[in-house]
């Protein structure tokens, strides 16, 4: 299942709160995130933009449950049996996708609070192939500073060693399935993919785009480090407190393709969305300790 057909259902079932007034990215739509809290929302006319926004959609543990197709008490033992088996996803032919100029502006990517450092995609899972370590997919949030760069929050793990060996190219990934948005957000070992353990926790295909595999995604972007830092943030973190200014890597973004109509996945930094996301996934380390 993936990311428009988790909304569709949510719909069905009545738990979608639809927004048909016109709200602004530049704080108002963050605003309803957290008063709505745990309430999965679709934003329908979104001020400069025609594509709509989506939000708190794996808020709560009986969301990410039904986006995996399990109760809410198998979550542990699932994500547990997927992360110690994970399987080599299929790759299946791309259809649906067109290719849009690079123009992050054309993004509906919001100012979440009025400390930002700017406007931030915080949904974004980056996905890169490392020649010796294969497939590795995980969160780095990232600060738009251009109509075709960002600078990115890099910790010292996979994707930073990935970059240190000297690989400059990835994708980011942004309106994913519940799988990939799990499994991402995992701490695997290193080598063991999270786009083999998304596919252990529900079948999750690949496609390729630009050179790349990437899983079936609402907008995918092509990204090259531009060997440029820059000041990354402030930013509010999940502890609900701003981070520091720091010198990040500066990306430049290649390519875009997005299905039509895309759906853009919003994550409210600090939110039950990001609390539950970085949260759940390591559950499972601490059960088996």
């Amino acid at each position: 299942m993936n990311f428009r057909d988790f909304v569709k259902l949510l719909d069905e079932k009545g738990l979608l709160a639809r927004i048909k007034r016109p709200v602004d990215i530049k704080y108002e739509i963050a605003t309803l995130m957290k008063l709505m809290n745990d309430k999965p929302l679709l934003f329908e006319n979104v001020k400069g933009h025609t594509m709509r926004v989506v939000a708190n959609v794996c808020s709560t543990r009986e969301l990410v449950a039904l986006g995996l197709g399990i109760k809410p008490n198998e979550i542990i033992a699932k994500l547990t049996e997927a992360i110690e088996n994970p399987k080599e996803p299929k790759v299946v032919k791309a259809e649906g996708y067109r290719e849009a100029p690079v123009d992050l502006t054309k993004l509906p990517i919001l100012l979440h609070y009025k400390l930002d450092g700017g406007p931030y995609i915080s949904s974004g899972v980056i996905v890169a192939r490392d020649p010796e370590l294969g497939l590795n997919a995980s969160y780095h949030r990232m600060m738009v500073i251009d109509k075709d760069k960002i600078v990115m929050r890099i910790l010292q793990r996979d994707f930073d060693a990935f970059l240190k060996r000297g690989n400059k190219e990835f994708a980011i990934c942004i309106g994913n399935s519940m799988p990939v948005m799990v499994a991402a957000a995992v701490s695997a070992e290193r080598g063991k993919s999270e786009l083999g353990i998304a596919n252990a926790l529900a079948e999750t295909n690949l496609i390729e785009l630009g050179g790349h595999k990437v899983p079936e995604s609402e907008i995918v972007m092509i990204a090259e480090m531009s060997g440029e830092e820059h000041d990354e943030g402030p930013f509010l973190d999940l502890t609900e407190t701003p981070d520091i200014v720091r010198k990040q890597r500066v990306a430049r973004i290649k390519q875009v393709f997005m299905k039509e109509n895309p759906l853009y996945h919003a994550l409210l930094p600090g939110g039950l969305e990001h609390k539950v996301l970085m949260g759940m996934p390591r559950e499972p380390t601490i059960f088996r300790e």
